[in-house]
């Protein structure tokens, strides 16, 4: 049995063309780079850099078990178009299991909540949840961030 699992892993790699190893960093490398264009739990370093860029803040309300938050994350966030809109903004993601205090400052009744706040820290607007397909919901996100420019 360890034979055939061995054979099924050799070939797995040849055909792959490419030790696993080297997918596995590149994967880690491509998803590290979009995860870097995110804070994540500082609200006082993202005000801080609001403060001196002139952006506002998006903040993502998210909780790891939430599927619409890993979505967001995932597959709507990481997109080309998105990265676009979003680098208007200083970028933070607020766990809100792990930040209870952050969560309850902006009333973050179901998640994922959206809050657009400046550079004070006072939310302009929010949206709560997620409609629609990716390419339905960008206008919604940047007729968003618009309003805190």
């Amino acid at each position: 049995m360890k034979f055939l699992l061995s054979l099924t892993l050799v070939l797995a790699l040849v055909a792959c063309g490419e030790p696993a190893e080297t997918r596995t960093e590149e994967l880690t490398t491509a998803n590290s780079s979009t995860e870097s264009d995110w804070m994540h739990d500082d609200l006082d370093a993202a005000l801080a850099l609001a403060a001196e860029t002139g952006k506002p803040i998006f903040i993502d309300l998210y909780a790891d078990w939430c599927g619409p938050c890993v979505m967001l994350a995932e597959d709507y966030f990481t997109r080309d178009d998105y990265k676009e809109v979003l680098s208007q903004c200083i970028l933070l993601k607020i766990d809100v299991d792990n930040n209870p205090q952050l969560a309850q400052r902006y009333r973050a009744q179901s998640i994922p909540t959206l809050i657009l706040a400046d550079a004070s820290g006072n939310e302009i607007d929010r949206i709560t949840g997620v409609a629609g397909s990716p390419e339905e919901f960008l206008p919604m996100i940047s007729d968003f961030i618009s309003q805190g420019l």
